[in-house]
């Protein structure tokens, strides 16, 4: 062990320098580092959703006039002082027809932006796209959703980052995760979404004009764009929908997935090289305010952000789109689409002695059992079509998880069904490593923040002092997520996975083989409760060749992700995993498995919940079983029979009301219900807060922070909100959710200036208002709060950092001057009471940061001046 870590040191140090100099590098054209140096633009998310404090300030966060008007959007300051010219760094539509004009003989090149430039769409935003491509005849056909091609763009991005440091990919790298399709029908789907493109494109004809103006007057013409699609492709789309004079005038086009770059990083090089002229005489114009404006600028182009509408009018649009998807909520569907509600398991809830509604009754006979009962014929009619086909099947119940299942099978079945199998998704993950590549596959499918460094080091069994070695010095480059990606590929490093994760699968098909009876021919159907079916997929990339066995997956509930195999079945579909608790009340109680011995025996970890938990699970799981065998007897003496289709929508209307409408019982019920992850260093967390729900509502603009349990101990307005939200993916800002709000004076100050702000602190909840301020190093934040208010109840000021995460309180450090105070209780005696912030030195960490309030008036000043509509009273 010990030359394997010398090795890794000297290769780390090299790396680290070379990946400081790349990264210092990049810095120049990191979107990241110019939020230090330019004002955030009208679309940014931090802007948009917390009261507009960027607006507050012109050139980089410095204090640049005594007095400024109210904050609204209209008043934002913009960015001026374009290299080499005189021109405004933005533009909107009236100025382009005259652009050319003011830069004269000067200009050699025009270079523009393709989409939402040149290019529009008829839809509302780009992954507006991909809900009309799900209505191609293509897509359809194969069950291709809007969410599996977002998620499978996010997998062939970490993927290409892995392949080559790059994110550059193409509609070939996007639809290759769709494990389940062939090779062809990838391809049908990559021209089935240039045809939707196609279709909803359309040329927007004030550039039209400028690329003729621009040919007329000898301007070469040219096109950047950051896009997934191939030169061919993009001239395709081009010309279908230019006039063929404009098409003819455009000599060259730039897509980044040609060149393995963006145009916010090294794209532009390309072009000032290649179009042979000196950087300030291309003239560029685009809508993205880094890439097409900040980056371009700093090589000396003249670059333009393009703003196709103001602040009000972009506002307007959001909230109209915001709007469109939910006019399915009031619209007179047709009548294929208005589907009946199934509940056929009344009779038995009548004809059972349910009294006294025990919570484990409750939660296990009303609500889990009519679930497990249609699982279990799922599962049964499963079983039996692939024993029709001539196949040996073994059902295999995946503990901890599925122990529950196994006996609902029993029950519906009348018989033993399959075995329990300690096999568990870590195990199989970690054994599936034989070569690069398959490390690289199990990379591309996780997230991999700093956050996650130690599981992920666990998972391809790297030895502790590894493990720290890797990540103290990814923690010390610029780039550490990248950092620590790379240096988990290295030789060294991959040998340390390959022997031990070969160690380990011999082990396991050593239990699968003894302790499982499995045999050569053998149909194995893993049943679970699953997700994504990753313990299914690892399986059959490492064990099916060797063991020659088929691996199917037959779930309770499955994500609707791309890569999902075609092998695997469930009787539920979903976009989101909200079954932790259902999951809980499913296992058994024993540590999970982390290893097997010599002879393939399971090692387990020691139980990490609490004994009062798995006796509530076990009462749970015995009113499951109770209710399962009722409705057996039941149907079978009543001689009523139901339809898959029936007990299908059933199970789903169940879950569905246990996780979003759950009755007080089960809130009681649930309370302190944990979760391990059997990774993670906190290996145990409490599933769902109620207590702390409240103090979210008054601390956040929506509630879709929140899990669905928290939302339902505040009222199933709230629930309802979250899940309409989550489900519709609405993006909707803190002024779109409540038009309430209260003023708020401000001063910000320095040696020598100071600047005055009337701002609007927007209502959360029980009365709570949140306002953010900008923080300018250096400088000190004056509060009029006597101004508006006589009594008030501060509940928190805190320092934000770039990421919106709070990490300094400083609440009990302010100054506050004619004001007293009884805990948070604050009585401001006149006027002029004010509270003061005084300067923090924050250099040393990433801007922007922002100081966020959080305070609820109680008493307001009578003699208030008059306020705007919407006003807080």
């Amino acid at each position: 062990m010990q030359p394997i870590l010398e090795r890794l040191a000297a290769k780390i140090k090299q790396t680290n320098i070379g990946q400081a100099e790349r990264s210092s590098m990049q810095h120049m054209f990191d979107p990241d580092f110019y939020g230090e140096i330019v004002p955030r633009l009208p679309r940014d998310e931090v802007y948009q959703s917390i009261g507009h404090p960027d607006g507050m300030l012109s050139h980089g966060g410095r204090l640049a006039e005594k007095i400024t008007q109210p904050q609204k959007p209209d008043h934002r300051l913009l960015w001026g002082g374009m290299r080499d010219t005189h021109h405004k760094a933005q533009i909107m539509v009236n100025d382009i027809a005259d652009i050319l004009e003011g830069f004269g003989d000067s200009v050699k090149v025009l270079s523009l932006d393709c989409f939402d430039t040149l290019l529009w769409r008829k839809t509302a935003t780009p992954e507006d796209v991909f809900a009309v491509l799900a209505g191609n005849p293509v897509a359809r056909s194969l069950g291709v959703t809007p969410h599996q091609r977002i998620s499978a763009a996010a997998r062939a991005y970490r993927a290409k980052l892995l392949e080559n440091g790059s994110r550059e990919i193409d509609l070939r790298d996007i639809y290759r995760p769709f494990a389940s399709l062939s090779g062809e029908e990838r391809e049908l789907l990559a021209e089935a979404e240039i045809q939707t493109e196609m279709n909803v494109c359309f040329a927007f004809a004030p550039y039209v004009e400028l690329i003729r103006l621009a040919h007329n007057r000898g301007i070469k013409v040219i096109i950047v764009s950051d896009t997934y699609l191939h030169e061919d492709q993009l001239r395709r789309l081009l010309a279908r929908h230019l006039p063929p004079d404009a098409m003819q005038a455009i000599s060259k086009i730039y897509c980044s997935v040609d060149y393995g770059t963006p145009k916010s990083h090294s794209l532009f090089h390309i072009v000032i090289r290649e179009c042979g002229v000196l950087a300030s005489q291309i003239l560029h114009i685009g809508d993205n305010a880094v890439a097409d404006a900040q980056v371009p600028r700093k090589l000396g182009v003249r670059a333009l952000h393009f703003l196709p509408f103001d602040r009000k009018l972009a506002d307007f649009l959001r909230l109209q789109h915001a709007a469109s998807p939910l006019i399915v909520l009031e619209e007179a569907a047709p009548e294929a689409v208005v589907l009946p509600c199934y509940s056929p398991f009344r009779p038995v809830f009548s004809v059972a002695d349910l009294q006294p509604y025990a919570p484990e009754t409750v939660v296990g006979y009303m609500s889990f059992g009519p679930v497990l009962y249609a699982y279990a014929r799922f599962l049964m009619d499963e079983v039996e079509a692939l024993e029709q086909q001539g196949k040996r099947v073994k059902v295999l119940f995946l503990l901890r998880d599925a122990y529950l299942l196994s006996a609902a099978c029993g029950a519906y079945a009348r018989r033993p069904v399959g075995k329990l199998a300690r096999i568990r998704k870590f195990v199989a993950i970690a054994a599936s490593f034989k070569t690069r590549a398959d490390v690289e596959y199990y990379l591309s499918g996780i997230k991999s923040g700093i956050e996650r460094f130690h599981f992920i080091a666990k998972q391809l069994l790297l030895p502790p002092e590894v493990t720290e070695l890797l990540i103290r010095i990814a923690r010390q480059s610029a780039d550490p997520e990248t950092t620590f990606l790379q240096l988990l590929r290295d030789d060294d490093v991959l040998e340390l996975t390959f022997k031990k994760s070969s160690a380990l699968r011999s082990r396991l098909m050593r239990y699968m083989s003894r302790e499982l009876e499995l045999e050569e021919g053998d149909t194995i159907v893993l049943a679970d409760t699953s997700w994504t079916g990753r313990t299914q997929d690892y399986l059959g990339r490492t064990l099916e060749g060797e063991l020659k066995v088929d691996i199917l997956g037959r779930y309770l509930i499955a994500s609707d992700e791309s890569y999902r195999l075609a092998n695997r079945k469930s009787l539920i579909t979903a976009t989101s995993w909200n079954c932790d608790l259902f999951e809980q009340c499913c296992t058994v109680k024993e540590g999970a498995v982390i290893d097997y011995d010599m002879d393939g025996k399971p090692v387990l970890e020691d139980i990490e919940l609490s004994e009062k938990q798995y006796k509530k699970a076990v009462n749970v799981q015995s009113e499951c079983v109770r209710f399962i065998n009722d409705a057996v007897a039941f149907f079978a003496e009543s001689g009523v029979t139901h339809d898959y289709s029936i007990l299908q929508r059933a199970a789903h209307a169940a879950l569905f009301r246990h996780v979003y409408m759950p009755v007080e019982a089960e809130l009681e019920f649930f309370r302190d219900f944990q979760h391990d992850d059997g990774v993670g260093l906190d290996r145990k967390e409490t599933i769902f807060h109620q207590e702390s729900a409240l103090k979210t509502v008054r601390r956040l603009h929506s509630p879709y922070r929140l899990g669905a349990y928290e939302t339902r101990s505040l009222g199933l307005d709230f629930t309802f909100s979250a899940l309409v939200q989550k489900r519709f993916k609405l993006n909707l800002s803190e002024e779109d959710m409540n038009v309430r709000f209260s003023p708020l004076k401000i001063s910000i100050g320095g040696t020598h200036e100071s600047k005055v702000f009337l701002l609007r602190a927007h209502h959360l909840h029980d009365g709570y208002f949140s306002v953010l301020l900008p923080y300018v190093s250096g400088t000190w934040v004056k509060v009029f709060l006597g101004l508006y208010y006589e009594w008030l109840q501060i509940e928190d000021i805190e320092l934000l950092n770039h990421a919106r995460s709070g990490f300094k309180k400083l609440l009990g450090s302010i100054d506050l001057k004619e004001i007293t105070q009884q805990g948070e209780i604050y009585h401001c005696l006149s006027r002029a009471s004010v509270a003061i912030i005084h300067p923090i030195d924050c250099r040393q960490f990433q801007a922007p940061h922002y100081y966020h309030m959080i305070f609820r008036p109680l008493v307001s000043r009578a003699s208030d001046p008059p306020r705007g509509p919407g006003a807080s009273q």
